[in-house]
C-alpha cells in the first residue's frame, strides 16, 4: 500500500471514529431527552383521574393513620408528614411518588453498572444516560394509573434502597461499604413497613446471597441488623407507644385479614402462579429485541453507516415516547393482564448482544461476585410479589427492573473493554419504549375509571383539603352532588362515618369524612360482615353511635345493616335518610349506576348505651 491509499485509510478511520462519537453522544442525549418526555408526561397526568377505591384507600390512610387499631401495613405512617407537608395535594402528592421511583432506579442503576464496569465511569453523559434509561422500567409501577403513594411503591423503593446498598457494601469498613451496610438496614425496615412478607423474603434472599458471594462480614451485617431494628423499634414507638401495642397491630391485622383471605397456608404463599405470553407477545418481544440490537450493531460496528443506523433507530424510538406522551396516538397495543411482561424483550437483547458482539468466553469474564449478584436481582420480583393475592407475575413485573439489570450483567464485559457504556444505549432507548407503550395503557384505560384520561375536562376540588384534579363529568358530579347533599344536611367534616356501600373510600373522603375501622371498609369478599364487625370493634362507643351512614342498597358491594345491630345501635329505629345520589359510571370499577344513601343517627345516647351493653355482655 502507497503512501497515498495509507493516507486515505487513516483519514478514514479518523472520519469513522468522530462519527461514532458524535453519535453516542447524540444517542445519549436522545436518551435523556426520552426520560424527560416520560416524566413531563406523567407530571401532567397526575392531576388527573381518581379511583374511588384504592387510589382513595391510599389517601385516607395517609391522611390520619392513628385512626386505627390494626394494620399489616404501615405505608400510612411513612406518607402522614409527607401528605401534611404538601397540605394533602393529591396531584403533588402523586409527582413526589413518581419523581422518588424514577430517581431511586436511577441511582441504583447508576451505582450498579458503575460497579460492573469501572473502566466505563469516565464516559459520564453516556452512563448518565444509559441508567436513565434504564431507570424508566420502574416507572411500569404506573402502568395501572395508581400512582398516590402506597404500599406497592414503598416496597419497591425498599428494594431499590437495599439494591444501593447491596452494590455498594463489602468486607471492608472504608466509609463507602459502611453506608452500603446502613442502606441495607433502611431497605430492610422499609420493606417491613410496606409488606411484612416482602421484608422477610428480602432478609432471606440477602443472607443467601452474602453466603454465596463471600461478601459477609459478622460486625458489618450486624450493623445493618441493628439499623433495621433501630428504626423499627423508634417506628413502634411513635406509632402505638410500645413495642407490644405495635406488635399487637400487626398481629390483630393478620388476625382479621384472615377474615378475607381465608387461612393462607405457608404453600398458597409461596406459590409459582401461572402466566401467558402469546404468540402476539412473543413477536412483539422479537421485535423488540431485533430494534434494539439493530441499535448496538450500529454502534459497535465502528463504521459511519453504522453511526447513521443508530441514530435513525434512536430518533424513531423518541419519536414514538413523544407520539404517546402528546396524544397523538390514543390506542393501546393490547397486550392484556400480563403486558409487563413485554420487558422480556429488551433482557433478549442484552443476551443476543452478550454472544454476538462479546467474542468468546463472554461468560468467564463475568466474576463470581456478578453471577451472585445478578441471582440475587432474579429473585426480586419474587420477593416484591410475595404475599400478595394478586398473580405474582403481574405484580412481579413492577419490580421487572431487578431481572433487566441481571441480564445487563452479560454485557459487563463489553463495556470494560470498551471503557463505555454508550453501545448499550440503543437497548436504554427500547426500555423507554416499552415503559412508553404501558403507561400508555394506564393512562388511556385507567382501572375503575370512566374513560382515557385525556378526555377527562372537569376541575374538581376533593377532600378535605380542597384538592383540584381534573376528573370526568359523571365522577365530577358524583362527588359535588355528594357533598353538596351532606352540607345541605349538616353534616359537619371530620364527623366519624360508617361505609356500607363496601366499595366508596373516595366518597367518604370527598365529604371530609372521618372513616372509622378501617381507611376502606371492604365489601364484596366472603368474610367482609365479620372483617367489618371486628374492625369497628376496635372503635369507641362514643364514636360508633355518632356515626353517620352511607348506604348503596342492593348494590354489588354493599354490606348488611345487620353490622350496625351487631354494633348495638338499631338501625331501624335510631338512623334518619338525610338525602340520597346516584353513583357515576364506572366507580369502583361498575358501568351501573347505583342509588346511594346518607344517614344520621337520630340518638346517638341510646346507640352508646346499646353499644357498651353488648361489648360489657360480650366480656363476661
Amino acid at each position: 500500500m502507497n503512501e497515498i491509499e495509507k493516507s486515505g485509510v487513516i483519514q478514514e478511520d479518523i472520519h469513522g471514529g468522530r462519527m461514532i462519537a458524535i453519535a453516542q453522544h447524540v444517542i445519549a442525549l436522545l436518551c435523556l431527552i426520552s426520560t424527560a418526555v416520560i416524566v413531563a408526561w406523567l407530571w401532567k397526568y397526575s392531576a388527573y383521574g381518581l379511583d374511588f377505591t384504592d387510589d382513595s384507600f391510599y389517601l385516607i390512610w395517609m391522611e390520619n393513620p392513628y385512626l386505627y387499631k390494626f394494620s399489616t401495613t404501615q405505608f400510612g405512617f411513612i406518607y402522614h408528614w409527607l401528605y401534611i407537608l404538601l397540605d394533602g395535594d393529591i396531584a403533588s402528592l402523586r409527582r413526589f411518588n413518581i419523581l422518588t421511583t424514577l430517581f431511586l432506579a436511577w441511582w441504583f442503576a447508576y451505582f450498579f453498572l458503575s460497579w460492573l464496569a469501572p473502566e466505563a465511569q469516565t464516559r459520564r453523559l453516556s452512563l448518565y444516560a444509559a441508567t436513565a434509561g434504564l431507570a424508566t422500567s420502574a416507572l411500569i409501577l404506573f402502568d395501572s394509573w395508581l400512582p398516590t403513594p402506597n404500599y406497592n411503591g414503598l416496597a419497591l423503593h425498599a428494594l431499590f434502597i437495599t439494591g444501593i446498598g447491596v452494590v455498594l457494601a463489602d468486607r471492608s469498613h472504608h466509609l463507602r461499604s459502611v453506608i452500603g451496610w446502613l442502606l441495607i438496614g433502611l431497605g430492610g425496615w422499609l420493606a417491613f413497613m410496606a409488606k411484612p412478607s416482602t421484608a422477610f423474603a428480602l432478609a432471606i434472599a440477602l443472607f443467601i446471597y452474602l453466603l454465596g458471594s463471600k461478601k459477609i462480614s459478622l460486625r458489618l451485617l450486624l450493623l445493618s441488623i441493628c439499623t433495621a431494628v433501630a428504626l423499627l423499634l423508634i417506628s413502634a414507638l411513635f406509632i402505638d407507644g410500645s413495642v407490644d401495642a405495635f406488635a399487637r397491630r400487626i398481629q390483630l391485622g393478620i388476625k382479621y385479614g384472615q377474615h378475607l383471605n381465608g387461612n393462607n397456608t405457608i404453600m398458597q404463599i409461596l406459590r409459582i402462579d401461572n402466566f401467558r405470553f402469546r404468540v402476539k407477545d412473543q413477536l412483539i418481544a422479537a421485535a423488540i429485541a431485533a430494534i434494539g440490537l439493530a441499535g448496538i450493531w450500529g454502534i459497535i460496528t465502528g463504521k459511519p453507516r453504522g453511526a447513521f443506523l443508530a441514530i435513525a433507530i434512536s430518533i424513531c424510538l423518541l419519536s414514538l415516547i413523544a407520539a404517546l406522551a402528546s396524544g397523538a396516538i390514543h390506542g393501546t397495543i393490547g397486550l392484556g393482564e400480563f403486558q409487563g411482561l413485554s420487558i422480556f424483550g429488551v433482557m433478549l437483547i442484552a443476551a443476543v448482544a452478550s454472544f454476538r458482539f462479546g467474542g468468546r468466553g463472554t461468560l468467564k469474564k463475568i466474576s463470581s461476585a456478578q453471577w451472585s449478584m445478578a441471582a440475587l436481582f432474579i429473585s426480586m420480583p419474587y420477593v416484591y410479589a410475595l404475599g400478595t393475592n394478586r398473580n405474582y407475575w403481574v405484580n412481579g413485573s413492577w419490580a421487572g427492573i431487578f431481572i433487566l439489570l441481571a441480564f445487563v450483567t452479560l454485557l459487563g464485559p463489553i463495556a470494560r473493554a470498551r471503557r463505555s457504556w454508550a453501545f448499550a444505549l440503543p437497548l436504554a432507548l427500547c426500555t423507554q419504549a416499552v415503559a412508553a407503550v404501558l403507561l400508555q395503557t394506564g393512562l388511556e384505560q385507567p382501572p375503575r375509571q370512566p374513560q382515557p384520561l385525556r378526555l377527562n375536562d372537569t376541575i374538581t376540588e376533593v377532600g378535605p383539603r380542597r384538592s383540584p384534579l381534573v376528573l370526568s363529568s359523571g365522577f365530577a358530579s358524583y362527588i359535588t352532588d355528594s357533598v353538596r347533599i351532606a352540607q345541605e344536611s349538616g353534616f359537619p367534616p371530620g364527623t366519624p362515618v360508617i361505609d356500607l356501600s363496601g366499595h366508596s373510600p373516595g366518597i367518604l373522603f370527598a365529604l371530609g369524612a372521618k372513616s372509622i375501622g378501617q381507611p376502606w371498609t371492604l365489601g364484596g369478599w366472603p368474610g367482609t360482615f365479620e372483617y367489618a364487625k371486628a374492625s369497628l370493634d376496635q372503635v369507641s362507643c362514643d364514636e360508633v353511635a355518632a356515626a353517620w351512614l352511607l348506604l348503596e342498597p342492593n348494590g354489588p358491594n354493599s354490606i348488611s345493616t345487620e353490622l350496625i345491630s351487631a354494633l348495638g345501635p338499631n338501625f331501624s329505629a335510631g338512623y334518619q335518610k338525610v338525602g340520597d345520589w346516584q353513583t357515576a359510571k364506572g366507580a369502583a370499577g361498575f358501568d351501573r349506576r347505583g342509588g346511594q344513601e346518607f344517614y344520621k343517627p337520630t340518638n346517638p345516647d341510646a346507640g352508646r348505651e346499646a353499644c357498651r351493653a353488648l361489648r360489657t355482655g360480650s366480656a363476661e
